[in-house]
């Protein structure tokens, strides 16, 4: 039988072992009143509703509907339970960090006279809070947010230990983790926030480009420091070098995103892209390096034709596993241009 204004009020009012006159006392109207609504002769007056659903435990919505919102409850509690665990995990790092604070401070001031790698504890300490505390306190664009706060707190991190351990290599580590957001994050945020909806259709392009500049920036710098601490005597490395081999590799990743324009289905797509990597394969066949170790690892060990599938030892392993993917990807070609030339027919006799 479903439950009446009148019983719903009375086994709740029950429940909380009121009688009929102290529930009228605590609404300031008469015993009579309450009565009356528990029998179903009358309603409460509708600005009583607030005072009465607090006195009962329940809300406005299920004292009108006289019926229990599981759901609601539920969905409170889980709340709840959540804001709980949430505090929790929150104060116990902050407890964490505390107790480790004291006793390096403690104890750098004791052994060494003043706070020198203590520093090094803190600036620790604050990588760590980007993680696990400073998230609860962004409430927007945080995959924005987060990241640069990360990296901002690794930096200053890495910027201490250099100091600490008197190194020059601050800016070759934050430049190398900067072109991992970049490579990570770049393309995301393209897709993600509206500012960028105008060059979003050229994503690939526009990340790819961004992540070239970022290694280019990397690159200058190593070969700077190689040169300047005498761990190289080749002083432009990067121009004979490292540039050339970068703008190959840009100029096919570029290449392989322009398929996308073609007019053509998916499986064409597929076809030409497998192809082109297969066409990788070519240079090193006609390669020649004056260098021993570019000449054997970059060219001779990827020369498909030197393969020998029925021999397995140290001079042919690498040539082998490169015959193998060529011959994988061929197939894997050749099976999607002839779906997608099954396909692209098909289509064109049902127009």
């Amino acid at each position: 039988m479903e439950n009446t204004f009148g019983s719903f009020l009375k086994q709740k009012r029950q429940e909380k072992n009121l009688t009929q006159k102290q529930l009228a006392n605590l609404l300031f109207v008469t015993v009579s009143a309450v009565n009356k609504w528990e029998k179903d002769v009358a309603r409460p007056d509708i600005s009583l509703l607030p005072k009465l659903s607090e006195i009962l435990g329940v809300t406005e919505h299920e004292l009108i509907t006289a019926s229990v919102d599981k759901q609601l409850r539920e969905e409170k509690s889980q709340a709840k339970k959540w804001r709980v665990l949430s505090f929790s995990w929150s104060l116990f790092f902050y407890i964490d960090y505390v107790v480790a604070l004291i006793p390096c401070f403690i104890c750098n001031l004791v052994i060494d006279k003043g706070l020198t790698w203590f520093w090094i504890v803190l600036s620790a300490l604050l990588f760590s809070f980007t993680f696990t505390n400073l998230p609860k306190y962004i409430k927007k664009f945080k995959l924005l947010f987060i990241p640069l706060f990360n990296y901002l707190a690794f930096c200053i991190l890495i910027g201490v230990c250099c100091i600490y351990a008197r190194g020059d290599w601050f800016f070759i580590v934050i430049l190398s983790v900067l072109l991992g957001l970049v490579i990570i994050f770049m393309s995301i945020y393209i897709c993600k926030y509206p500012i960028f909806n105008k060059i979003k259709k050229h994503n690939e392009f526009i990340s790819v480009g961004i992540d070239f500049i970022v290694l280019n920036v990397l690159l200058i710098v190593i070969n700077v420091y190689s040169v300047v601490n005498g761990y190289t005597q080749n002083t432009f490395w990067y121009f004979k070098i490292a540039l050339p081999i970068v703008l190959i590799f840009y100029l096919i990743l570029n290449i392989l995103f322009s398929v996308k324009f073609l007019k053509i289905n998916g499986f064409l797509k597929t076809s030409i892209v497998l192809a082109f990597i297969n066409c990788l394969y070519i240079p090193p066949l006609f390669l020649k390096s004056k260098n021993p170790t570019i000449q054997k690892e970059l060219i001779n060990d990827t020369n498909i034709l030197k393969a020998n599938l029925s021999v397995w030892n140290t001079s042919t392993i690498d040539n082998n596993i490169h015959c193998i993917i060529f011959l994988t990807f061929l197939a894997f070609a050749i099976i999607f241009l002839i779906v997608g030339l099954i396909r692209y027919f098909v289509t064109k006799n049902k127009v």
